[in-house]
């Protein structure tokens, strides 16, 4: 058999060489990812009420058996797309803080990072499982501990931004934050219902001034 032969012989053999296969851990991970996703999706398209698991299911693309293998419950699902978000914000606001040179421009980076969230289904998403958890006790059991995780967070690296720029934290200041959070809200509800973005923009340029005065000091 000459050299010709065998590369032509080689050709017609089947290709044997197989991708290793995944891990059952990397599969589940897949799955989860997939159906989170999904979750988000028909969240922000339909709503909490609408999210079924059926909808879900269909969104998905896979079986209510293999969805429930890892999420038993819509509450827990739920609670998932929750905590996924929390994690990316806080990887998002730990960077925008270290990116800061004063403790002003710190603030100011958490705060631009902060309504740059708006625009995200996510937050849509998980605007709409807060708002459902005041008349689900099942779901405000699985949603409540990363939620309060993930507010308890953000509260200290606001507060040692404060420390860090000599002032303390008081009333005055926590009263900021919690108008900072119903203007958050309220402005993902507006995007949901006109994502216009240069009128978003003008009002979070208008709020942050406004914030960075009460905390800071106007001129500061």
């Amino acid at each position: 058999m000459n050299e010709a032969d065998i590369v032509t012989d080689i050709s017609r053999v089947p290709n044997l060489v197989r991708k290793p296969r995944r891990s059952q851990a990397d599969r589940s991970a897949a799955t989860r990812a997939k159906v989170i996703a999904a979750a988000r999706d028909v969240l922000c398209a339909q709503g909490y009420s609408g999210a079924t698991m059926h909808a879900i299911r269909d969104a998905a693309g896979m079986s209510l058996g293999a969805i429930q293998h890892q999420f038993p419950t819509k509450a827990k699902l739920m609670a998932a797309v929750a905590a996924e978000f929390s994690a990316y914000r806080v990887r998002v606001y730990r960077e925008a803080i270290r990116r800061g040179r004063t403790p002003r421009e710190s603030m100011e980076n958490l705060i631009d990072a902060n309504f740059e969230m708006i625009s995200r289904p996510e937050m849509a998403a998980v605007l709409e499982i807060h708002l459902a958890r005041r008349n689900d006790p099942d779901l405000d059991r699985e949603v409540g501990p990363s939620t309060r995780r993930f507010d308890r967070r953000v509260r200290l690296w606001a507060y040692s931004i404060l420390h860090a720029a000599g002032i303390a934290e008081n009333e005055n200041n926590l009263s900021v934050q919690l108008l900072n959070n119903a203007v958050t809200r309220g402005l993902t509800v507006e995007h949901i219902r006109n994502p216009d973005a240069a009128f978003i923009e003008r009002a979070v340029r208008i709020w942050k001034n406004q914030m960075l005065d009460l905390i800071f000091g106007a001129g500061e």
